[in-house]
């Protein structure tokens, strides 16, 4: 069933919010996980490697507080991404620096790289898409190809000068930057999907929006409230449970456009709405019905409790001015009868409004005839 139209915004924003904790989440476990990492690798390694002696408890520290910055949300989430693409990247590739630059020759430790750095490489490439979208990931991923295709050259061309045609090792290499470039292009084009079906997702969804919705007071408009109501007569048949319609109709108020101008006359409309919204419950609908005429429907609520809801908000209505001026509010409520269909108890709830207006209106009418 669609949520009310009136809800609608706030229901996306939930949602983003809970995107947004589940990414804080995931980056948290990462940072965790690459932490242990390092350390782990610090404690098994080989006292003539200079890098990881330095460089992975410094490493270390910076990542640690960069999670518990996740964890405390001391930063908004785009600029951790970019700390944090920043920090690792410069970790990985500083590290495939140092194999080529510092390093045994390349022949010693083409299985150390190939069986285990250029994975960091090919991760960080993938995490790049991630956190920083496509046009932020393509920039990274292309840098990082770069930068270790560089190296790469660097110390092929040397092999080749030290061993001519013995060197073999640029073949190995080939096709793990082969294999990055492939890695590269298949989470450009899965992250370029997902974006482009997000962008159409959400104006699909601005639009169901805008065409539910009254542009004036934010609440649903006619054809946002029978779609509404028409999902809830459909439970009310199949489950027996309550559902009462209440129609609410602003006094004289063509008298108050006549006397103050359309323009107070529009403030008074988006101030009644919003009386009418904080009034009901979040599960009700309120809506936009016609010029001056609002409806609300209350499932699972039955005549009587809906009763004593109208006019707690017809008192609202009443007790201070709106927009500046004094309004009353005049109610007519009718039951869902299952099986009868819902344009039968609409119908009936205007009877009960009409009725209301002929004993004197600002004041609640049910199918009881007994006035409140």
């Amino acid at each position: 069933m669609d949520p009310a139209p009136g809800n609608h915004l706030q229901a996306v924003k939930i949602e983003l919010n809970r995107l947004e904790a589940y990414r804080r989440r995931t980056y948290f476990v990462v940072l965790a996980l690459t932490v242990a990492i390092m350390m782990l690798s610090w404690a098994f390694r080989e006292q003539s490697d200079s890098f990881i002696t330095i460089a992975y408890p410094v490493f270390s520290v910076i990542i640690t507080a960069l999670g518990f910055a996740f964890w405390r949300r001391s930063l908004q989430l785009r600029t951790m991404e970019i700390t944090l693409v920043a920090v690792v990247g410069t970790m990985i590739l500083s590290r495939l620096a140092w194999h080529f630059a510092v390093g045994d020759p390349l022949g010693e430790h083409l299985l150390l790289l190939t069986g285990g750095h250029y994975w960091a490489v090919g991760i960080m490439i993938v995490g790049g898409f991630i956190a920083l979208g496509f046009r932020g990931g393509m920039v990274t991923g292309f840098a990082t190809l770069l930068f270790s295709g560089a190296l790469t050259t660097q110390e092929v061309s040397q092999c080749f000068l030290a061993a001519g045609d013995h060197c073999q090792n640029w073949v190995y290499l080939l096709r793990i930057h082969l294999f990055l470039t492939v890695l590269l292009v298949l989470t450009s084009a899965g992250t370029l999907l997902r974006e482009r079906s997000w962008s159409a997702f959400a104006r699909a969804e601005t639009l169901h929006h805008w065409a539910n919705t009254d542009p004036l007071c934010g609440l649903a408009n006619r054809r946002g409230a029978d779609r509404f109501l028409s999902a809830e007569a459909a439970q009310a048949d199949r489950y027996q449970r309550p559902l009462t319609i209440i129609l609410i109709d602003i006094d004289e108020f063509k008298s108050i456009n006549d006397d103050y101008g359309h323009e107070v006359g529009d403030a008074v409309i988006r101030e009644f709405a919003a009386i009418l919204s904080k009034t009901v419950r979040e599960v009700d609908l309120a809506a936009r019905w016609g010029g001056d005429e609002f409806l609300v429907a209350t499932p699972g609520v039955d005549l009587r409790s809906a009763r004593h809801a109208a006019q707690r908000c017809r008192r609202a209505i009443e007790r201070a001015p709106i927009a500046g001026v004094s309004v009353t509010a005049t109610v007519g409520i009718a039951e869902y009868l299952p099986g009868q269909g819902i344009e039968d108890a609409i119908s009936r709830a205007d009877a009960m409004l009409y009725r209301a207006k002929a004993a004197g209106r600002n004041r609640v009418i049910t199918e009881a005839c007994e006035l409140v």
